[in-house]
């Protein structure tokens, strides 16, 4: 009896651990086996599970370039141009890397030393973790002297964000909206921390890039079923963005590639 509980609880460890890699139809008849629960919430937990956490700068953000996405190096060329305004000769600037998973750009925009302070934030331990990790094995972001960027990690939700109003020149949100499981408490509340005239420069997918992982759900929605958010097209992306407060002239969408989506507002 206690060989086969042991296990049956190997099982089910084994199955959390890959729960994230499970198609949604597979998910639910586990679930009826009773070997996986109803506490996994694919939006909200994806990036909370170590091996996603591991894999995310091994494999598997290498993979966006399918969908156009330019390359991290890039990427933060883009960003920091579109900052660039907003944070010469405003005085103390501070720059928030919101989603920053494994701080693959959060290392970027510190290391431009072009910020007084660089915050980058998660929900996942497990990618703070592993950013810390890289960070800590990165001489020249471990030892930060006086007159350099300052870097923090915190953790928490963007649809409740730990900031003063008006309090941030610059947020960059990469690869991330998808993933966002109340898209208009987040919106609203980067808006919110935003400085006025402060900048948003976000990336994320169209929704065809998921049309298989789509499929797989069966027409079924909400965040508890969803793997991530489907955007139709960039005019539903633009609508969001304006819904939030941003001013609507100052909103562009724009889609490199086959589906990726860069947006860029000013607040």
């Amino acid at each position: 009896t206690g060989s086969n509980s042991n296990l049956s609880e190997l099982a089910s460890d084994f199955v959390a651990a890959v729960t994230p890699l499970i198609p949604p139809p597979l998910r639910f008849a586990l679930k009826a086996t009773g070997l996986a629960d109803d506490s996994y919430v694919p939006m909200r937990d994806l990036f909370t599970n170590p091996s996603v956490s591991f894999a995310y700068e091994r494999g598997w953000r290498q993979g966006f370039a399918a969908a156009g996405f330019p390359g991290p190096d890039k990427e933060a060329e883009m960003v920091q141009e579109y900052f660039e305004p907003v944070v010469i000769g405003s005085g103390p600037s501070t720059v928030v890397d919101m989603s920053c998973a494994t701080g693959l750009f959060t290392r970027r925009l510190t290391k431009s030393n072009a910020y007084d302070r660089v915050i980058g934030c998660d929900y996942s331990d497990s990618m703070l973790s592993e950013a810390r990790r890289r960070i800590n094995s990165d001489p020249e972001l471990r030892n930060r002297t006086p007159g350099q960027t300052r870097l923090d990690l915190v953790r928490c939700d963007v649809g409740n964000i730990p900031m003063r109003t008006d309090s941030v020149n610059a947020l960059h949100a990469g690869a991330a909206m998808h993933c966002w499981p109340d898209l208009d408490a987040a919106l609203s509340e980067i808006y919110r921390v935003l400085k006025p005239g402060g900048r948003y420069f976000a990336t994320t997918f169209l929704a065809q890039y998921f049309r298989g992982l789509q499929a797989s759900e069966s027409g079924q929605t909400g965040p508890s079923i969803q793997a991530f958010q489907y955007f139709a097209s960039t005019d539903e992306l633009k609508d969001m963005i304006v819904k939030a407060g941003f001013d609507e002239e100052k909103v562009s969408v724009e889609v490199l590639g086959t589906a990726c989506v860069v947006i860029r507002a000013e607040k």
